[in-house]
């Protein structure tokens, strides 16, 4: 109990740490959600809200995590955002841009595996870059490129039904990437993995966003797996779902396992577990330099 009281405010960055947020609030513009709702009626006839006014920006090649209690409306937001659901208030926007339905700007990973079973691991990535119009030696060339990154290309000729969960979810990620997305948007991806593979994806993901150009939006419901790999968390309350806090996160990158034991990692846990859990009267604000839409 003493440790917890003797831990840092999640407010204090360390002085890396800080000049990274700052250097990232300087950052082109990616994507924009502003004053964000959603309504739909219930089969009884009520009108009910998912989501309410919920407002945020993306910036390049940041990664953002979107936290909440269940019924908060992680999914309802990250539909709307990859333009298969339409808010019915405010807007989403890419590069300055309305979003009104999907686009090859953002590439989308879920937590079930969406490969095409007939098809290899090579020719899954392959797919996209053959709709763009790619010849099939360049489409090739460039999706082993991805595969190599994910550390799948020994894998190429085999088929999904011949890979573990974590190594389907590497593909689904590399197919992607392959795109050239402007953001990737990841709704839970590693949530049905075991611990270790889980662990295992998020050094992956952590190895990609270091090496490659991505601006990423990640949905998760794991407090620490949000707290480890992103730069800062939206924090979603529900009924209605809304912005309640955006939180900074004050651990040095690069980001290392033992971190997770480290004073800030626990002290920016235990604010998520107050502002999920509602253990006390929660201001609605922003921490540190980078506001709220």
């Amino acid at each position: 109990m003493s440790d917890l009281l003797d831990l840092p405010s999640y407010l204090d960055h360390p002085p890396a740490v800080a000049a990274r947020l700052a250097e990232l609030a300087e950052r082109p513009l990616v994507m924009s959600i502003e004053g964000l709702s959603r309504e739909y009626e219930s089969d009884g006839g009520q009108r009910v809200t998912a989501l309410s006014h919920v407002s945020f920006e993306v910036r390049s090649r940041e990664l953002i995590s979107v936290i909440g209690p269940s019924g908060c409306g992680k999914s309802t937001l990250i539909r709307i955002l990859a333009g298969l659901d339409a808010p019915t208030g405010g807007r989403v926007c890419l590069d300055g841009h309305d979003v009104v339905g999907p686009g090859a700007d953002r590439g989308m990973v879920f937590q079930s595996y969406t490969l095409f079973p007939w098809l290899s691991v090579k020719k899954n990535v392959m797919f996209g870059l053959k709709m763009r119009g790619l010849p099939g030696r360049e489409a090739e060339r460039r999706a082993l490129e991805w595969l190599e990154l994910v550390g799948l290309r020994e894998y190429a000729e085999l088929y999904p039904a011949q890979l573990s969960g974590g190594m389907k979810q590497r593909v689904a990620i590399a197919r992607a990437l392959a795109n050239e997305p402007r953001i990737l948007l990841m709704d839970e991806p590693f949530g049905a993995l075991d611990a270790q593979t889980r662990s295992a994806m998020q050094a992956h993901l952590l190895r990609i966003c270091d090496t490659v150009d991505v601006t990423v939006l990640f949905i998760t419901h794991d407090l620490d797996e949000a707290i480890y790999l992103s730069d800062r968390i939206v924090v979603l309350g529900s009924n209605p779902g809304r912005v309640l806090e955006i939180i900074e996160v004050p651990v040095a990158r690069p980001r290392a396992p033992e971190q997770f034991l480290s004073a800030h990692f626990l002290a920016t846990k235990k604010r998520l577990e107050e502002l999920i859990h509602q253990r006390e009267t929660v201001p609605r604000r922003t921490s540190g330099t980078i506001r709220a839409a």
